[in-house]
């Protein structure tokens, strides 16, 4: 079994929040069960965090959670283009409340331009892509976001 691992699920353990405890337990959990892996985005990210101040220091965090850096296949990139491209058609404009649906508008009160919500980017669905066809499963903390563009792969925890 290989599963994939979300940024996320990684910043939760170097920053010990609501996620840390199930992070931990679902990484422990999958190691008994096959290969642990992450793509070269999420080892970007995790740069970008600041928290390491080397790759030999990330390269470190990683192995003390038996975690390989792996690339993508032709076929992973090629899925995760496919369920961009939805998603850019499918997203919508402004805010939208998650309960019941409402769209809302918010100005910034500094320029007075409409605020947008935060958008996926690219390299979420890389990650999607490449945990749904290289891969088994994902452990991420965004399970509503892979359930809607990849419904076929388990994202844990459940």
């Amino acid at each position: 079994m290989i599963t994939a691992v979300d940024t996320n699920a990684l910043l939760a353990l170097l920053y010990e929040d609501e996620h840390t405890t199930k992070s931990e337990a679902e990484l422990r959990r999958v190691y008994r069960e096959g290969r642990v892996v992450i793509t070269p985005l999420v080892y970007a990210e995790l740069a970008a965090d600041g928290h390491f101040d080397t790759p030999s220091e990330l390269d470190q965090f990683l192995e003390d959670f038996s975690i390989q850096l792996v690339e993508p296949s032709r076929e992973a990139l090629f899925r995760a283009g496919e369920q961009f491209q939805q998603y850019t058609v499918r997203r919508p404009d402004g805010l939208q409340c998650p309960s019941c649906g409402t769209k809302q508008t918010v100005r910034c009160e500094e320029c007075s331009e409409d605020l947008a919500p935060r958008q996926h980017i690219a390299a979420d669905f890389v990650i999607g892509g490449h945990a749904a066809v290289d891969g088994d499963a994902l452990v991420s903390f965004d399970n509503a976001f892979y359930e809607t563009y990849f419904p076929a792969l388990t994202v844990y925890p459940e």
